[in-house]
């Protein structure tokens, strides 16, 4: 197999993107079940002037979607792997019924339901961090190419806000490796994780 060029210049924050992808590959492949940190973020540093503006004419643009319940949201949920009650849920019904509205106001209906298949985390992970890394990306690629970074790795939506302001190019790059990897059988998958992973931390 032809062994695939990581950019050297790859920043901490995507190394670790990288080992969290790679262990919900091997958590999905070994049929373990892995509860995550549900920690809010409760604070955000505070940018330059022209920085804040910018980002704020974004948010609007985004916050310009409407606001109501999908209508796809009984599908999202159905979509869901785990459960919303026992000892061992991760979340509750309510808080991903709001965590999947923002998910469709954000990047669309259909789009959310795909993603709550791809990683029903989606439905755990803090919602209230969504629009700030969106607009975060937008600055940065714009709506629409962030929108798919989005799409095509869920797992970014673990990020919080103050470190979503910084470079992603090689986030953007990752997540093309995901889309093209997640065809493969898991462990396949896993192994090229991990590969490129090792590959990165010479």
């Amino acid at each position: 197999m032809p062994r695939l060029i990581v950019p050297t210049n790859t920043t901490t924050l995507v190394m670790m993107m990288i080992l969290v992808t790679t262990a919900t590959f091997l958590t999905n492949a070994f049929a373990f079940t892995t509860i995550p940190s549900s920690k809010p973020f409760t604070s955000r540093s505070s940018s330059s002037s022209s920085t804040t503006t910018t980002r704020t004419r974004t948010k609007t643009s985004i916050s310009a979607k409407s606001r109501s319940q999908s209508p796809l949201l009984d599908e999202g949920l159905e979509a869901y792997s785990y459960k919303f009650e026992g000892r061992r849920a991760m979340v509750t019904k309510e808080k991903a019924i709001v965590a999947f509205n923002e998910l469709a106001r954000l990047y669309g209906d259909e789009e959310a339901v795909a993603m709550v298949k791809l990683e029903s985390r989606v439905l755990v992970f803090n919602s209230d961090n969504y629009a700030p890394c969106l607009a975060s990306w937008t600055e940065q690629f714009g709506l629409e190419a962030a929108q798919g970074m989005v799409g095509r790795n869920p797992n970014l939506l673990a990020i919080r806000p103050e470190l979503a302001v910084k470079p992603a190019e090689d986030c953007m790059v990752f997540s093309y490796i995901i889309a093209a990897s997640r065809p493969l059988p898991k462990i396949l998958g896993a192994g090229l994780l991990l590969s490129i992973a090792t590959a990165g931390m010479h």
